[in-house]
């Protein structure tokens, strides 16, 4: 086929489709204008999950006719004049293409009154083909209304997820911004029902409490550091709360949201030692830039970005979390090296250099530096038996066997060490009794004998515009042994617990489920996911580190080991076991 220049309607349509990929692209574009205007509140309007209708509107700045005249044309913009502008932008917008392709595939309607006039003015436009500027009746600001998206697109909006889909995509929208602005007053309303009211707040944390609980706005950890032309402020949890997936992670550069690998990969490295395997910190990150080391051009709904030096970025925001958390009293985590090969393999000279060089480092230590030491092999590193008067309960119990194989005790309240013929095995204490739970779980959930117990106060779960999802949620819920109603919109109340959840937060587990039905269809069928959901709950209400327990119990566990499948392994794949033998041992110490 030969070579044509395509038709300017047809045109416009590729840079529609590229822009605008559901009603949530286009309700982020028109809240952007509404920021860059000046405006202190934004109101949103969605109808069929913004199929039928989205309605936009602010108290900003407004436009006049003039410009009202070119709202429509593409490429026209009041954010940008010359080709040098572009490695300075301080705008959302600034390509004049937003409401261009919003009048492509949709019918528009702008109503505007710039602050101080008495009369406001309109325009209109349908498929591309705009109408006549005409004056109208309007509070300061401006509405921005879309009727039928991708109306004349029928292959486009056949591709759209379901109502309850779309207006969830539309709810992210707003809480990403409403989490970037809390001195913005945010209303958000899907068909007629009002999903979210967000008055002005001095601080994000507010905004953080609002949406995912108390629970997260406790565990925030301030950020703020400053250096050599960047500026990071914000919020890192503790790694105390963590979630299954990166939803919790929320990162903007300049004020605008992007989802940018060097930063995710940062903040993965900065929590590397301190969170689980498979588990997801939570952050709420602002970093400031030079707009000139930065290009905010590569990606046309502007939500992936490229900085001039990626590495100073990605080790200064790494630094300064890991900063943060450490003087919130979070101990980083001992990396031994390779234990059982490096002495084996080292040569006399080595060995003997490396005694000379600790020998250095001791004596060159500071003087009010403690010396921290393990106690010589044989009688001494044992206590001696005590006499206990009756009644007194012993407080550190004694070594005692507790099976035929051997004994087992409880060290650093975290691993339980078991003698074994031959050498000993070092075992997850959390691991292991997540495994055991998991099987026990999973085999009355699939018999349907979930016995439940009451709770005096009922548990209240928030996530604020995910309604949808929280009602997909409920049948798994009722089946895993909660009982829960619904308590206002985007809150669960939890009024009984399963029996096997014990004395941990029910809330905490159910807000971990509601947290993997983060999916574009949230109401996916439970079944095929039912035994992911199961090793949730056996992680939440497992024994943890840092949880002492008594020598009955420790038999107990060790037990259940024999009873449940799988048990080198906890429901996650990371091992329960660590098997030490004795000619390991001896090799290590030169004994061999």
């Amino acid at each position: 086929m030969p070579i044509r220049i395509l038709d300017a309607t047809v045109v416009n349509l590729i840079a529609a489709g590229e822009v605008l990929e559901r009603p949530a692209s286009a309700v982020k574009e028109m809240i952007e204008n509404s920021l860059d205007a000046g405006a202190t509140r934004v109101s949103v309007e969605i109808e069929d999950g913004g199929r039928r209708l989205i309605r936009v509107t602010d108290d900003g700045a407004g436009m006049g006719p003039e410009d009202l005249a070119l709202a429509f044309v593409p490429h026209a913009t009041s954010k940008l004049e010359k080709a040098e502008d572009l490695s300075a932008i301080h705008s959302f917008g600034f390509r004049g293409e937003a409401l261009a392709s919003i009048a492509e595939v949709a019918r528009a309607r702008v109503v505007s009154r710039v602050r101080g006039s008495e009369l406001a003015h309109e325009a209109e436009a349908e498929c591309g083909k705009g109408a006549p500027v005409k004056p109208s009746a309007a509070p300061e600001g401006t509405t921005v209304e879309v009727w039928d998206l991708f109306g004349n697109i029928p292959a486009r909006r056949k591709f759209l997820k379901t109502s309850p889909v779309e207006a969830a995509h539309v709810g992210d929208v707003v809480t990403r911004f409403a989490l970037a602005r809390p001195d913005v007053r945010f209303e958000l309303r899907s068909d007629g029902v009002p999903v979210a009211t967000l008055p002005p707040v001095k601080d994000i944390s507010e905004r953080v409490g609002h949406y995912f609980g108390r629970d997260l706005r406790q565990a925030l950890v301030p950020v703020e550091a400053e250096a050599r032309g960047l500026k990071l402020t914000g919020y890192a949890a503790r790694p105390t709360f963590t979630s299954h997936n990166t939803r919790l992670q929320f990162t903007w550069v300049n004020g605008r949201y992007v989802r940018d690998k060097v930063l995710f990969r940062a903040i993965t490295e900065a929590f590397s030692d301190l969170v689980m395997v498979r588990r997801a910190p939570a952050v709420f990150l602002f970093l400031e830039i030079e707009p000139k080391d930065i290009d905010v051009n590569v990606h046309p709904a502007k939500i992936e970005i490229r900085f001039l030096n990626s590495s100073r970025i990605h080790d200064f925001v790494r630094d300064e979390i890991r900063r943060r958390l450490m003087a919130g009293g979070v101990p980083p985590a001992f990396v031994p090296k390779d234990a059982w090969g490096s002495f084996v393999n080292q040569t006399p000279e080595q060995r003997v250099a490396d005694r000379e060089q600790s020998l250095n480092e001791f004596f060159a230590r500071p003087a009010d530096q403690p010396v921290f030491f393990t106690p010589p092999p044989g009688k001494a590193a044992m206590p001696e038996p005590r006499d206990i008067p009756p009644g007194v309960v012993d407080p550190t119990p004694p070594f005692r066997p507790l099976t035929a194989e051997g004994r087992a005790v409880q060290i650093h309240d975290a691993y339980i060490l078991e003698e074994i013929p031959g050498g000993f095995n070092v075992i997850d204490q959390h691991a292991l009794h997540e495994r055991v739970l998991y099987f026990r779980i999973r085999e009355r959930v699939l018999s349907h004998d979930v016995a439940r117990q009451r709770l005096l106060v009922p548990a209240i779960v928030r996530d604020t515009g995910r309604e949808k999802v929280i009602a997909a949620a409920r049948p798994l819920l009722d089946r895993l042994g909660f009982e829960v109603e619904e308590f206002g919109p985007g809150a669960l109340a939890i009024h009984a617990a399963p029996d096997w959840i014990g004395s941990k937060d029910p809330a905490g587990v159910v807000r971990d489920i509601l947290a993997d039905f983060d999916q574009p269809d949230p109401g996916r069928a439970a079944d095929d996911a039912l035994d992911h959901f199961i090793a949730t709950c056996a992680c939440k209400a497992a024994i943890k580190a840092g949880d002492r327990l008594a020598p009955e119990e420790i038999r107990a566990l060790l037990n259940e080991r024999g009873r449940v499948e799988h048990s080198q392994t906890c429901p996650h794949g990371r091992p329960v076991t660590l098997r030490v033998t004795l000619d390991e041992l001896e090799k290590h110490f030169g004994r061999k």
